[in-house]
């Protein structure tokens, strides 16, 4: 049985909450929104599943629930990935050297410059446990998840392609696709 609430099969979550410097909010969301527009440095990860920041500027439920107010807004950064934590942190700060001063530069004790093993570091040090993470494919990596998407979408194209063909046709263009 697994006990580590990080992990769902061979896929694992991280969870990090930075606190944001005084008055960096606004320049930290802006660079978040030029991420957007531009893609995901998280893309250059070949074993990331999902990545996301968020901006937590407080917690205010939509219940009755009092508000949870915060003394400063955090970013809050989590990903699934493939893999193994120490690794994935390391190609984490490699790959995103040149965004992470513009990310978690901002966050109050980050590392100056916030990269390599330093900001590796600062993110395990602001790491929290994810509590119950449930991956929609705990077995397959990015990969796989990758091939099955390019598999869909051959026999997709096939499917289409193979619309008004008569049985001997239909059966030849499938064993030339499927190299039988």
């Amino acid at each position: 049985m697994n006990t580590d609430p990080d992990r769902s099969g061979q896929a694992r979550a991280l969870t990090v909450l930075t606190p944001i410097e005084p008055r960096a909010q606004d320049d930290l969301r802006r660079y978040l929104e030029e991420l957007k527009a531009a893609g995901s440095p998280l893309a250059r990860l070949p074993r990331t599943h999902f990545g996301r920041w968020v901006i937590v500027a407080d917690f205010t439920p939509d219940d009755e629930r009092k508000p949870d107010h915060l003394a400063v807004p955090y970013l809050l950064f989590t990903a699934c990935f493939d893999g193994a934590l120490d690794s994935y942190l390391d190609e984490l700060c490699d790959e995103l050297a040149a965004e992470a001063p513009a990310i978690w530069g901002r966050c109050a004790g980050a590392p100056k410059p916030p990269t390599g093993a330093p900001l590796k570091a600062y993110l395990r040090a602001h790491q929290a446990k994810t509590g119950f993470f449930v991956a929609a494919y705990p077995q397959a990596t990015v990969g796989h998840v990758h091939a099955a998407l390019k598999q869909r979408e051959d026999v997709i194209a096939f499917a289409r392609a193979a619309q008004g063909m008569d049985p001997a046709q239909l059966q030849a263009a499938f064993l030339e696709q499927v190299g039988g």
